[in-house]
């Protein structure tokens, strides 16, 4: 797995770094915007994409990053992009995602954190993205569909969201934080909200006869996968 770091304060990178590094992730790293675009040129131009992933900050001493990650959406459109910047106002982060963006992390932050969204992000997406199918059980996002074993089953939005992330990173856990920064970006959730969703989506996907899906590990997070 290969990213490229896009951050201005050169302690916190080389410290990202060697902790990316030993986590099997190699990183190309770029103080700026003008360095920046100049690595995404080559990693355009060539055959095979070149990152997994992008990593940028949101204020840079030679411009700014959502104007970064726009145009990185026009040259490097397949590649996702993690914003890490300490910056948490809601506006920032809603420009971030307009921006195209699929992540977003505020420093201070834990870098075990980084590494799991990281490859989360850059796990492989099925050839058809609109469906998931596990076991028994048919997901269809565009025409927001779900059934199991041909039992319809109604989601409300939050559980449709934290169905998306689930199958998107299926068998993988995801962690509690990366679900709470995902499904509340405008606001703080308690606790009680976060098991609330979790245990309303696990008895909407299963009922007391039909096999668990939802695996819950308090240490990595939940998971879409079927029992070991």
């Amino acid at each position: 797995m290969i990213v490229l770091f896009v951050e201005d304060d050169s302690k916190l990178a080389q410290q990202t770094i060697n902790f990316l590094e030993n986590e099997g992730i190699e990183v190309d790293y770029a103080a700026g915007i003008r360095q920046a675009l100049a690595i995404s040129e080559d990693a355009a131009s060539a055959p095979e994409a070149v990152y997994d992933a992008v990593i940028l900050d949101m204020n840079l001493p030679d411009g700014n990053g959502v104007a970064l990650a726009k145009t990185l959406r026009n040259t490097l459109p397949q590649i996702p992009i993690l914003f890490l910047t300490g910056q948490s106002a809601l506006e920032d982060k809603v420009a971030a995602f307009e921006a195209g963006a699929l992540d977003y992390l505020t420093k201070p932050f834990a870098m075990a954190e980084l590494a799991i969204r990281l490859k989360l992000l850059a796990r492989k997406q099925p050839e058809n993205a609109d469906t998931f199918t596990l076991a028994d059980l048919q997901v269809n996002f565009s025409e927001k569909i779900i059934q199991r074993a041909g039992r319809a089953i109604t989601l409300s939005p939050q559980q449709w969201q934290l169905l998306a992330l689930l199958c998107r990173t299926s068998p993988a856990y995801v962690p509690k934080a990366t679900i709470l920064s995902t499904i509340w970006t405008d606001t703080d959730a308690s606790n009680d909200m976060y098991k609330s969703l979790i245990s309303r989506l696990r008895n909407n996907i299963s009922r007391k006869h039909e096999a668990a899906l939802l695996s819950i590990a308090p240490k990595q997070g939940v998971a879409l996968r079927e029992a070991d």
